[in-house]
């Protein structure tokens, strides 16, 4: 049929301008539960999504977006979730209730995946079916507060500009018992170590050039890490070769075998730090001379990539107690030798005067390991991480049983996930991690949770020990 009158012409010409549109995308799109919510963009002839969600301004805010994407290799891209427009633009938004606009762009140019949940604060704004299997799940989050920064003090923004993290993957990781938990040996050979390990007759310490002496000299190099690529994986995320790697595990050497026992951190070029009940609780004595650490890896595997110290000093805090174990539940190790510092084996940053100490209810952490996982097995090949937000001590006593309060003392610090997820069993002495502006920061120890019969209680706050509240021991402690 032709257009020959001016209307059918006018007609035609919005047909055509219509499909043309949206054919420009090239291919079909998936149907969107929520177009309120989020809608389908080409940018740069690239398919990329907007996400528009109302936050609120007076508290920190997790926005999680879900995506159902067909079984094919993504190369280890997560995709990428991102805030719209400039910080006084969501400043406003935030202030005037008004939608705040993410930007997501997907793993693959030429594969869109299908919108399958968006979660504010907890609360499911949007929920769709995912692709039949096989197909992969993709979580990507982001945090939008108003809080104060974190380092309080060299920031040039005034107080009150939303503070941005970067996109993270909620893993179900689980939190740790009240009691530190019994040790389950998982023995595998343990190649010789180039120094003998003792306490009474430490060897010569072996120097690396250039590593730093001094704790101003540290700063220049601490709580960077590697750019990483996270592959997906369901239910979380698994800590990449490079990612935190000041993360180290501490291993018990028993004959010519070792078993995992805890997490660590590495702080100097010789010092690892953890939690005291790891050596020191009930019948429990592990020396120096029988821990090994195993550093620059992801993996309990030892014969990957990576590096294996022995500890020729072990120093517990002069404080712990093992009847109020948390409120200085830190060990320092001296490592037999220096280790040199790679894009896989770093300090963490340490508290100091620049950050704040008393952190607001909300405030955004981190913590990784390689517990047992929701599944009860009893260690992950793989370091899984999770994030965790501070809150107060009245909330963390609050949440917490009568005979359970007093392990919440001045020099202990709670976090809690509303996705009941975080440490457990055998992430004890594990660091729970700031980052402010790309740089991270050690703020506590893992040393205690909630513990039931079926296994680590996921709604009940995790107790950290509080590094900052004994950071004079801890300088005057530690060596370099």
């Amino acid at each position: 049929m032709g257009c020959a009158s001016a209307m059918r012409r006018y007609f035609c010409f919005l047909v055509t301008l219509i499909l043309s549109f949206c054919c420009g995308f090239g291919q079909d799109l998936p149907p969107v539960a929520c177009p309120d919510n989020f809608e389908y963009r080409k940018i740069d002839h690239q398919i990329t999504g907007r996400v528009s969600v109302v936050l609120d301004g007076s508290k920190a805010n997790l926005v999680q977006v879900e995506f159902s994407q067909p079984d094919v290799s993504a190369d280890g891209d997560p995709g990428e979730i991102k805030l719209m427009g400039n910080e006084a633009t969501v400043m406003h938004q935030l202030q005037n209730n008004e939608k705040v606009n993410f930007l997501i762009k997907f793993p693959l140019p030429d594969v869109v995946p299908k919108l399958t949940g968006i979660v504010v604060n907890g609360e499911t704004i949007c929920q769709a079916s995912p692709y039949d299997p096989p197909s992969l799940q993709i979580f990507l989050t982001h945090t939008v507060s108003t809080i104060i920064p974190l380092a309080a003090q060299p920031l040039p923004r005034p107080q009150g500009i939303p503070v941005f993290d970067s996109p993270r993957l909620l893993p179900a990781v689980t939190p740790p018992p009240l009691l530190p938990p019994t040790q389950q040996p998982r023995p595998q050979p343990l190649p010789q170590l180039t120094q003998p390990m003792t306490s009474t007759n430490p060897p010569t310490i072996r120097r690396v050039n250039n590593a730093p002496q001094t704790i101003g000299q540290l700063r220049t190099v601490c709580g960077r890490e590697k750019p990483i690529q996270t592959a997906f994986i369901h239910f979380g995320e698994v800590v990449q070769q490079g990612q935190f790697p000041w993360m180290v595990a501490l291993l018990e050497r028993i004959g010519n075998e070792y078993s995992f026992t805890c997490g660590g951190t590495l702080i100097s070029a010789r010092t690892v730090i953890s939690a005291a009940h790891c050596f020191r609780f009930g019948s429990k004595s592990l020396s120096a001379a029988r821990t090994v650490v195993s550093l620059g890896r992801n993996s309990l595997d030892i014969f990957s990539p990576g590096d294996l110290k022995g500890v020729s000093e072990l120093v517990l805090h002069h404080q712990y107690d093992v009847n109020t174990h948390t409120d200085a539940d830190l060990a320092l190790l001296q490592l037999t030798n220096q280790v040199q510092f790679t894009d896989y084996i770093k300090p963490i940053c340490l508290w100091n005067d620049n950050y704040l100490l008393d952190l607001p209810s909300g405030h955004k952490s981190y913590v990784a390991g390689w517990g047992e996982d929701e599944h009860g097995n009893k260690n992950t090949r793989l370091a899984k991480m999770t994030s965790t937000d501070i809150i107060t001590q009245t909330e963390c006593r609050g949440n917490l049983t009568f005979e359970n309060v007093r392990f919440v003392t001045s020099n202990t610090i709670c976090a809690s996930n509303a996705k009941a997820s975080g440490p457990c069993s055998g992430d004890s002495g594990g660091g729970l991690m700031l980052e402010e502006q790309d740089i991270w920061m050690l703020r506590g120890v893992v040393s205690s949770g909630q513990k039931t019969s079926k296994g680590c209680d996921l709604t009940k706050p995790v107790i950290y020990t509080d590094v900052a509240r004994h950071i004079d021991w801890l300088l005057k402690t530690m060596w370099f």
